[in-house]
């Protein structure tokens, strides 16, 4: 018989991919007021992998990662998502056109989760109009991408931040 239990706290990582620097601020600002400090930043590296967010956004699109200090409960995640959802929507252009996208997740020492208002196959339901998607999962020491994977989380220099997100995560609960 398994026998319920509460999970460890998981890293909420947030990655944001936009073409307005001045929006990126103001989200991050506002991120930190509800998420708490930032311990982990990768900021405006290029995001090339689809047109999808340019025809909205407008070109060139940056991407960064966040990692906040503070570890969440995954059922927070939802909470998050959609905080997340409005800051978009506070920050978006007069005719509705978003000026960023906000993809907020967590890693443990076994995958990492984003979360997403699309439903699919692989698609866990968490509340509220939302999903969890499985990303990626952590084995034989690197992040494992599925068929699913979206292409720039299987490609560095992604993987490499997760990791360097996950070594950390997973050394706080060492020195404990």
């Amino acid at each position: 018989m398994s026998c319920p239990q509460e999970p460890k706290p998981v890293k909420c990582v947030s990655s944001l991919i936009y073409s307005d620097h001045e929006a990126t601020k103001k989200a991050l600002s506002l991120l930190k007021q509800k998420l708490g400090e930032i311990d982990f930043i990768e900021a405006d590296f290029p995001f090339t992998f689809t047109e999808y967010y340019a025809r909205e956004m407008g070109r060139p699109l940056w991407r960064s990662f966040f990692g906040f200090k503070t570890l969440i409960l995954r059922e927070t995640l939802v909470d998050i998502k959609l905080f997340t959802n409005e800051i978009e929507n506070s920050l978006a252009k007069e005719d509705g056109r978003r000026t960023l996208n906000i993809d907020p997740g967590y890693l443990n020492d076994s995958q990492f989760v984003l979360a997403t208002g699309k439903n699919f196959s692989h698609r866990i339901y968490l509340g509220r109009g939302l999903f969890g998607d499985l990303t990626l999962m952590f084995k034989h020491s690197q992040f494992q991408a599925f068929p699913w994977t979206y292409p720039d989380y299987r490609e560095e220099p992604i993987r490499s931040l997760l990791l360097k997100m996950r070594k950390d995560y997973v050394r706080g609960f060492h020195e404990k």
